[in-house]
């Protein structure tokens, strides 16, 4: 069972920065070429990187992302077979784009009110949409 635990206080070293995209009052997600479903955009802080670092450099390479916001919304853990792993959740407001540079990873871009369609790695896309959307009703 994979369980997803959030906290406002950086529970260990970032793997992941997970960043919600609003763009027109639409969420964008990414369908994941090798994956094959729908996520947020996501990846891994490389090698003296941050994690806020990290998030803008993988909104502009998965989705060209040129003109944004980006904000810090949450920490989260996630814990699966006995391994803990940490993320950092961002939230995004896109006013322009350009060109996707990541096109090994991304096979398209959607632009949604809500999840698409099927996701990839569910029980954390589901955990972590469900903290944005939380976090723009309040």
């Amino acid at each position: 069972m994979t369980e997803i635990l959030f906290s406002e206080s950086q529970p260990g070293e970032i793997s992941y920065v997970v960043i919600g995209v609003r763009h027109n009052d639409s969420w964008l997600f990414i369908k994941h070429r090798e994956r094959g479903g729908y996520e947020l955009p996501a990846g891994h802080p490389e090698e003296g990187e941050s994690a806020e670092e990290a998030a803008i450099r993988e909104l502009m390479e998965e989705t060209g992302a040129e003109e944004f916001d980006i904000s810090p919304v949450t920490y989260y853990s996630v814990v699966a077979d006995s391994e803990k792993t940490h993320g950092q959740l961002f939230i995004a407001r896109v006013s322009g784009f350009g060109d996707i540079t990541d096109m090994d990873e991304i096979e398209e871009i959607v632009f949604s009110d809500d999840i698409p369609g099927e996701l990839s790695l569910p029980t954390v896309m589901r955990a972590l949409f469900d903290k944005l959307r939380q976090i723009m009703e309040e």
